[in-house]
């Protein structure tokens, strides 16, 4: 099953369930922050009944006797010693991928990227004459999605160029060196890479050359990139939830999903800025639109 198939499946199953098995599942967050909460509301209402969830800032998990998936928002949560024989699906997680799977365990990965022919589908609607695009990353686990990545660019006419930096003072070197030979960039959800400072940085090239900076959340569309194609919490947690139901029913589920459903932000000063406009269609579809 392919990712884009798993994510069509999955969007079938996204109505409320309205007979979900009590006491077996069960949800742990990383925190009680509004990110996680949001995400885990709409766990909520996919579910169509009460799951326990576990703030493990505050206390110690301990899941009662019966659970049988686990559902955990955030890396912390994800990264917790769970039992073996347990499904763990986890979301909101961008630098961290199940490796170590005790026997009879069943993970899913939530991805917070959206699935890549939606992403080209929006870059190349802000940019029709796009042909290179880099993608600048630092999270080691990234490298699963570069083939899928340039496949889908190579479907589309795009020539995709990856460019992992070791470290975030390398990347302004980086993004000179790569000056003549793009028409654009890509940051991914990278937790190593965006940082204020490196927010600013890459505006400041952007800006000052041109070059069109495309992200991934709305914070880094306010903060100076022209567009960015991302995933919102409360749509992971759908996905975590019809993931979840599958597991439950002993289908067999891919290893990562994507959500089928992607938040399209705008912002009209860093377009100017690069020579390029939005047409009416996207800004009517923009999640936000920055002036």
């Amino acid at each position: 099953m392919t990712f884009r198939s798993a994510a069509a499946a999955l969007t079938l199953l996204l109505a409320p369930a309205s007979q979900a098995r009590g006491g077996e599942t069960a949800a742990v967050l990383s925190s009680g922050g509004a990110a996680y909460m949001e995400a885990f509301a709409a766990f909520q209402a996919v579910r169509g009944s009460t799951v326990p969830y576990y703030d493990i800032s505050k206390k110690k998990m301990e899941l009662p006797a019966g659970t049988r998936t686990v559902v955990a928002f955030g890396g912390r949560a994800a990264n917790q010693a769970y039992a073996p024989g347990l499904n763990v699906v986890y979301c909101m997680a961008p630098g961290f991928f199940a490796k170590t799977i005790p026997p009879g365990t069943k993970t899913v990965k939530i991805s917070v990227a959206p699935e890549f022919g939606l992403l080209f589908a929006k870059l190349l609607a802000v940019q029709p004459g796009l042909k290179r695009l880099r993608i600048f990353w630092m999270v080691p686990d990234f490298e699963s999605y570069i083939g899928a990545v340039k496949a889908e660019g190579a479907r589309r006419g795009v020539e995709v160029t990856e460019v992992r930096a070791e470290s975030p003072e390398a990347m302004p070197g980086l993004l000179r060196q790569g000056l003549n030979k793009m028409d654009a960039f890509w940051i991914p959800p990278d937790p190593l890479i965006i940082s204020p400072e490196m927010l600013l940085i890459l505006r400041e090239f952007s800006w000052s050359n041109g070059v069109p900076f495309y992200g991934s959340t709305k914070g880094m569309t306010r903060e100076g990139a022209v567009a960015s194609v991302g995933v919102s919490f409360g749509e992971m947690g759908k996905a975590a939830a019809a993931a979840a139901r599958l597991l439950e029913e002993g289908r067999d589920v891919p290893p990562m999903i994507f959500p089928g459903k992607v938040e399209v932000t705008l912002n009209s000063a860093a377009a100017r800025k690069c020579g390029l406009s939005f047409p009416r269609a996207l800004i009517e579809e923009a999640g936000h639109l920055f002036p």
